[in-house]
């Protein structure tokens, strides 16, 4: 739709405000309404000051009155500091950051007119408009397609080092069609690191050598150089000239006494000399603090994943944002094509086992990882020692979190919980996503994990669960002639980040947020929900016993029992 034939009145009101400036100024010495191939509204104008004329065009967008005019100067004229480049777009009173419906185009020109004059003021003597615009650092970066990341600590590393130095360096990169982001991931030769970077590595990065040059020279031939090629690099900067003699030529990060940083990766051009591309660098803060998680407590504590399908690794991952460091991931499964749907991992984990797949994932949230891989399913055909050994370190965890939705994995879950006394929780999805259930067994305060499974589906029976009619998904639910309910990704994630938040409540100690054990949660109208996000929790009753701790018994104890086993007298 053309704005200024929907509303005519705007229009009309447009021009009359160019007609009404141009009567109360002088400076402003012609305004000439038009339009442009689209039917763009345009306005040229020309302001006069100090004998200069600065002929301007106001371009009304599609969008107008939504969004701000824009104002430019004819051809690629540098009218002011507050333009987006030669010939760009004037930064006036009235932006899209703080645009007004009610400001007018010849308001716009009213505004430039004052940034002109206040840059050039009577006196002949040039001066600055202070600025009002507040970039971002994403904003900065738009054209900025080859960037250096920084972690924070790295420039820090080299404070105990000779003011005079070449370090080597290490660096992935990743490419996105012509970008280019390289990542410093250590300082120092292979083994003498002086700093090793403490962010996760980016996933089939390639891979990039180079040096840190430390100076006290002015360094301005090579931090003022645009990029290209460089005939005389090594005659002009002496300080490269030895690395420039390597078969491979280096990236190169220089670090005047002055403060300045310049980085160059240097490549071959096609006629052999150097040639310079430029990198922006961008320095890394320290990670703030953006979790709600205790994340000292949390991450001393040790979680089984039983499962990592798709509720599975959305926990694993979410548990490893929230500070947790150690897991033990158990899973038979290969990832396929079609889990692509609902998993937390994407197409470079086809063909992988899960688990070592979302061990690699979580290397990609978070470094400083301690991660056992089992690539078992609990209750499978594999041997008793190896079943044995699995269960064991599940029972060693912290945490047992089972989202097999399998009944055999539940029991061994159970069966490691109540006997090494550790918590669970569990999670599934009902078929098609109309909701789901978490739950958690805490050691003497709620039932073992048994006694509360079964009262969870005793309290499901007495509401007459609606899924008893089979299909071949697990996450698909049948009703009859009508379509089928299909639980997609956003439903599993639900149900994952309640039962991530259970997880964290146990590792976190303390009083507990959740005044109940387990919940039903609604996703959709049905059953017993009214709505989406429906809740019912669902109260325990104190029944069954948690295995007793292991009372302490001397070496003769012990020996009268052997003896007694092995129908052997005690020596």
């Amino acid at each position: 739709m053309i704005w200024w034939w929907a509303d005519q009145g705007r229009a009309r009101a447009e021009k009359a405000a160019f007609v009404a400036l141009q009567e109360e100024h002088d400076w402003l010495t012609s305004v000439r309404i038009r339009h442009l191939a689209n039917f763009q509204l345009c306005v040229d104008v020309e302001i006069v000051h100090g004998g200069e004329k600065f002929p301007l065009v106001v371009i009304y967008p599609t969008t107008f009155p939504d969004t701000p005019p824009i104002v430019l100067p004819h051809g690629e004229l540098r009218l002011s500091d507050h333009q987006y480049g030669p010939g760009g777009e004037l930064c006036l009173q009235w932006r899209p950051d703080n645009w007004d419906p009610s400001v007018t185009g010849a308001m716009m020109v009213e505004s430039a007119h004052g940034l002109i004059a206040g840059e050039r003021p009577s006196d002949g003597e040039a001066a600055a408009v202070p600025s009002e615009h507040r970039s971002s650092l994403a904003g900065e970066l738009r054209f900025e397609t080859w960037r250096l990341m920084v972690p924070e600590g790295a420039w820090a590393s080299l404070d105990g080092q000779l003011p005079e130095a070449v370090l080597e360096i290490s660096l992935t990169i990743t490419a996105r069609r012509t970008q280019r982001v390289a990542h410093l991931r250590s300082i120092g030769a292979q083994g003498n690191e002086v700093w090793i970077s403490p962010q996760p590595a980016p996933n089939a990065p390639g891979r990039r050598t180079g040096f840190i040059l430390r100076t006290a020279q002015d360094m301005s031939v090579l931090a003022l150089h645009v990029g290209g090629e460089f005939n005389d690099l090594a005659k002009r900067v002496p300080e490269l000239a030895s690395l420039l003699e390597r078969p491979e030529w280096p990236f190169i990060i220089v670090l005047e006494k002055s403060g300045r940083k310049t980085v160059f990766d240097i490549v071959r051009s096609k006629a052999g000399h150097p040639f310079l591309v430029p990198y922006r660098i961008v320095e890394e803060e320290e990670l703030a603090r953006r979790s709600a998680s205790n994340r000292e407590s949390v991450s001393r504590n040790r979680v089984a994943i039983v499962g990592c399908g798709s509720i599975g690794s959305k926990v694993a991952a979410s548990l490893a944002r929230a500070g947790v460091r150690k897991f033990l991931l158990v899973d038979e499964d290969i990832f396929l094509t079609g889990n692509l749907v609902r998993n937390e991992l994407d197409a470079w984990a086809i063909g992988w086992h899960k688990v070592d797949a979302l061990a690699d994932r979580i290397g990609q949230i978070v470094t400083d990882t301690e991660i056992d891989t089992r690539r078992v399913a609990l209750g499978s055909q594999t041997s008793a020692l190896g079943m044995e050994s699995t269960l064991e370190s599940i029972g060693e965890c912290d945490l047992i979190v089972d989202v097999t939705a399998n009944p055999t994995s539940f029991n061994l879950c159970a069966g490691a919980a109540r006997r090494h006394r550790k918590p669970m929780i569990w999670a599934s999805v009902f078929g098609g996503g109309i909701g789901g259930i978490i739950a958690r067994a805490r050691p003497d305060i709620d039932p073992p994990p048994l006694a509360t499974r079964n009262q969870i589906a005793t309290w499901c029976d007495d509401h007459e669960t609606p899924w008893q009619s089979e299909t071949r998904n697990a996450y698909e639910m049948n009703r009859g002639e009508e379509p089928p309910f299909i639980a997609d990704d956003a439903d599993v994630s639900v149900i994952a980040a309640h039962a991530t938040r259970l997880a964290l409540d146990i590792l976190q100690g303390g009083e507990t947020t959740f005044p109940h054990s387990a919940y039903a949660i609604g996703l959709k109208r049905a059953w017993i929900f009214e709505a989406a996000f429906d809740t019912w929790p669902i109260d325990l009753q104190p029944t069954g016993t948690w295995e007793e701790p292991a009372s302490e018994h001397d070496d003769q104890d012990i020996a009268t029992l052997m003896s007694e086993l092995l129908d052997e007298n005690p020596s």
